[in-house]
């Protein structure tokens, strides 16, 4: 479809012992191109092959096109593995996180209690592949939520996590997550905040996925479903399933992949348009106008409502103190060679002079030299005999014909000219009809190079410039585009 990406499956190098699963999730480490798995239901535990005495958390390497099997993070400590917990992973910082879930046979070995759900929450340190038991917001057991990362406070940033379900009492019994209760937790810290969220409250959901984008100044975060690309600036779904029967796809001209700006249509910042096409040409984001009107500023940014309308609840000082702080994020660094062998950086100019040339290259670009220079007289001299050529002609041309063409003569018989802006500006999928300029509306063109062809002999013929029998109306856009 025009306009939107082009998806296909990507076959990997799957490993047979890689567990599949689901329910799961994929932490992205973007400076090591890795991918890590933790957590998830899967039956292989118990019939594919023996389980492990310990958890053994697996990688995707991107560059490679493999599986790699990473041991067991921790044998002192091993974690209660658990499926559908909320999980995020921090490339800025190397690290995952992963909070809540089920836990039962299909997502552990060597489990033997009835599936219950998590009150644990974990951090994995990608360059130390050790996973170890942070702090938890309360006892209450929670599964099905979700949660982001936001660049705020200190040097490891903030978790925020919010929505599914909680088991209140402990006694197994499950009820939703209320949505405006927001956990934060600084994940440099080991602390968590609760704070009440005002405004307009989403209804309780679960097994659901969010993402978040901030404004370029990062003076306000804003959450949304599912997940963003291109620098934030898009939301792109794919699959799932939709409810509403009786409008299946609200996004125009777009099915099964849909598209939501998050600062609206072409990033506008005022459209009244949120869903339209992919635009893979777009590298930076804004904050829509209906965010901005509550927290004031800009599509740039400059938000000037720093607290809640209610102000902040009743000890979480720190938490406004952090979340008014930009933190200082150390650079990391790749733990392994990350350049592909097709992958060419620009080449730098060296400080220093360097060895002079050998023979050979001097010899190499001497007839280099030669040649290009023999092309540009061999060029020119063409170019010479072409216009002397074309001027001969059109006065032989204009001394056999009747009278004079002009743009005044009859439709059939002028020239089909398309507005320059029209064609520049054009970007499928429907395109309007480009505009033919005539003598009502633009003043006549000054005279130009007119167009050639070669006849049988080799020689080059003028085309004279009008269309005779044969006319072909405007230049369609399509014919434009090679």
């Amino acid at each position: 479809m025009a306009g939107q990406p082009k998806t296909r499956a990507v076959g990997t190098a799957i490993v047979v012992r890689c567990p599949s699963v689901h329910g799961g999730v994929l932490w992205g480490d973007n400076v090591n191109k890795r991918f890590y798995l933790y957590g998830g239901d899967g039956g292989e535990w118990n019939v594919d092959y023996p389980p492990p005495d310990f958890y053994h958390l697996w990688s995707y390497d991107i560059i490679n096109n493999k599986w790699d099997d990473f041991g067991s993070p921790n044998k002192d400590n091993p974690p209660n593995v658990a499926s559908y917990g909320a999980g995020v992973g921090v490339s800025e910082t190397g690290m995952g996180y992963y909070y809540g879930g089920w836990i039962s046979n299909t997502s552990m070995s060597r489990w033997t209690q009835p599936r219950t759900m998590s009150s644990r929450f974990y951090a994995y340190d990608y360059a130390e592949n050790k996973i170890t038991q942070a702090a938890s917001p309360d006892n209450n057991p929670r599964a099905e939520g979700a949660m982001v990362w936001i660049p705020a406070g200190d040097a490891r940033g903030l978790l925020v996590y919010m929505g599914g379900i909680v088991s209140p009492h402990g006694n197994g019994t499950a009820a939703p997550q209320p949505f405006n209760e927001i956990f934060v937790f600084d994940a440099t810290g080991n602390s968590w905040w609760t704070q009440t969220a005002t405004g307009e409250i989403p209804q309780n959901r679960r097994q659901f996925c969010i993402d978040v984008a901030w404004a370029p100044d990062k003076s306000s975060f804003n959450i949304s479903s599912c997940n963003m690309v291109k620098s934030m600036s898009q939301l792109f779904v794919i699959g799932g399933s939709y409810t509403n029967t009786n409008a299946c796809d609200q996004a125009v001209a777009a099915w099964a992949q849909h598209n939501f700006w998050t600062g609206t249509s072409q990033n506008a910042g005022n459209n009244k348009t949120y869903w339209a096409l992919y635009d893979h040409t777009i590298n930076n984001n804004v904050v829509p106008i209906d965010v901005y009107n509550v927290t004031g500023g800009d599509k740039h940014g400059r938000a000037t409502l720093e607290a809640p309308k209610a102000g902040f609840d009743s000890g979480n000082e720190i938490l406004e103190t952090l979340l008014g702080r930009k933190p200082s994020i150390p650079e990391r660094t790749p733990t392994r060679k990350v350049s592909s062998p097709t992958t060419t950086s620009k080449a730098t100019a060296p400080p220093h002079p360097g060895p002079a040339l050998s023979t050979g290259a001097i010899v190499g670009i001497a007839i280099g030299g030669t040649v290009a220079l023999a092309l540009v007289i061999i060029t020119w001299f063409c170019i010479g005999r072409r216009v002397v050529r074309r001027r001969k002609e059109r006065r032989l041309s204009q001394m056999t014909q009747v009278g004079p063409l002009s743009f005044g003569d009859s439709p059939q018989n002028q020239p089909s000219m398309v507005n320059r802006q029209t064609s520049a500006e054009y970007r499928g999928p429907s395109p309007t009809s480009p505009q033919i300029v005539t003598s009502h509306q633009t003043s006549p063109v000054p005279p130009s190079e007119l167009p050639t062809e070669t006849d049988g002999n080799g020689h080059m013929v003028c085309k004279l410039p009008y269309q005779g029998a044969e006319n072909k109306g405007a230049v369609s856009p399509d014919n434009m585009i090679s």
